[in-house]
């Protein structure tokens, strides 16, 4: 069995002997993967090239990352769009209780942070807590949470959504807490109602605020508050 060496100094069997006759079998000159046959019906294949190998091996790994790449950025951008969509809810809730408090103000020349006085009332299932102030608050942890007369939060729908976590005042931040209810006084004032949620796994809570007046907060990107438009002051979906 004779051998010589390919272009890169790889040695590669030139003659090797049937293992079925024993008859020499030349692969000399042969490219990697084509065969030669025997008299006697036996087929012999030239080693195939150990490079090719290492570029099917380095284009299937590459392939393999770039589609997990590409699979985290779906998964990541699909949560974000369920976050997005949960938001929907408490930007239409902010809306309705500012034209709810212009209503009021129009006829009392005052702002109300009892939520029944305004006849504000967000239906069960959701997944947002609402603050216009620290005080009684509506908890819907049971199929059947009583509304309170005087309750100025309304909590997260717990019974609906047992995952989801519940907000209190406190767990609001600094910054928002300080700026929540009736500023100023009557008929020269204004009210501010806050949004919670936590629309993920984390600890971060997703919150919004509405006022009806001037409000010194800026959203994640630096745009001010202007009143009656929901302004979004920690945004849950980049943290």
């Amino acid at each position: 069995m004779s051998r010589h060496r390919d272009g890169r100094g790889a040695p590669t069997m030139a003659t090797m002997r049937c293992p079925d006759c024993g008859s020499p079998l030349d692969r000399t000159g042969l490219e990697p993967g084509a065969g030669v046959t025997c008299p006697c019906g036996y087929e012999s294949h030239a080693p195939r090239s150990p490079l090719r190998k290492r570029i099917f091996f380095v284009l299937g790994l590459l392939t393999c990352l770039f589609l997990g790449g590409v699979t985290a950025n779906t998964i990541r951008e699909f949560s974000r769009f369920g976050q997005r969509t949960r938001a929907a809810e408490c930007k239409a809730n902010l809306k309705a209780w500012y034209r709810a408090q212009r209503d009021h103000y129009r006829d009392t020349r005052t702002y109300e942070p009892v939520f029944a006085k305004v006849g504000f009332a967000p239906e069960r299932s959701n997944r947002y807590a609402y603050f216009a102030g620290q005080g009684p608050m509506e908890v819907r942890d049971e199929a059947r949470s009583g509304a309170r007369d005087e309750a100025v939060s309304i909590g997260v729908d717990t019974f609906r959504f047992t995952e989801s976590r519940a907000v209190d005042f406190e767990s609001l931040p600094a910054h928002v807490k300080s700026r929540i209810g009736v500023s100023g006084r009557c008929p020269d004032c204004d009210i501010v109602l806050v949004c919670a949620g936590n629309t993920d796994d984390d600890e971060t809570l997703d919150v919004w605020v509405v006022s009806t007046g001037p409000l010194d907060l800026q959203d994640d990107t630096g745009e001010a508050a202007e009143p009656g438009i929901p302004l979004h002051v920690v945004d849950d979906t980049v943290r």
